[in-house]
């Protein structure tokens, strides 16, 4: 039984051996047939090489054909002999105003823009130049401004 199956094996060992030796690499495998390489000519001494000479291109690469119309002529317009009315000027943004309202434990403190500058302040602490008087939810921010004036900034819309 060991004889037979090894005489098998042989067997088809023996005609695997036989396929692939015929098959071969194919002609994808066959090398290309040498050529000789180009020589370059040889310079006799003292003779430089001519310069490259730069050809300009024969067409504008960035056009496709060319527009042989004569441009469209565009109406001329008169200026006008008044200028329009300009609108209201924009009213100037205010020295101090108030961003919102922050409770920290029980205390209410206000968050205030003083030229252009996020503070938060509550009673009497300072705020740029203003000193905070008073912050109320419901009536808004009392403030000493920088001349002595009091000033209420109404509470934010929120």
């Amino acid at each position: 039984m060991k004889i037979r199956l090894l005489v098998v094996a042989l067997a088809v060992m023996a005609v695997a051996a036989l396929l692939l030796r015929e098959t071969g690499r194919g002609p994808a495998w066959t090398p290309l047939p040498r050529t000789a390489a180009p020589r370059a000519p040889r310079r006799t001494a003292g003779v430089l090489p001519a310069a490259p000479v730069r050809r300009m291109p024969t067409r504008n690469i960035f056009e496709y054909a060319e527009d042989r119309r004569a441009p469209p002529t565009l109406p001329v317009v008169a200026p006008s002999l008044h200028a329009p009315p300009a609108g209201p000027a924009p009213s100037p943004s205010p020295a101090v105003r108030v961003a919102g309202l922050v409770r920290r434990g029980t205390e209410l403190r206000a968050a205030l823009v003083v030229e252009g500058e996020l503070t938060v302040a509550g009673k009497g602490e300072r705020a740029g130049r203003y000193t905070v008087l008073d912050v109320n939810d419901e009536t808004g921010v009392r403030l000493r401004g920088p001349a002595g004036e009091e000033v209420v900034l109404p509470p934010p819309p929120f």
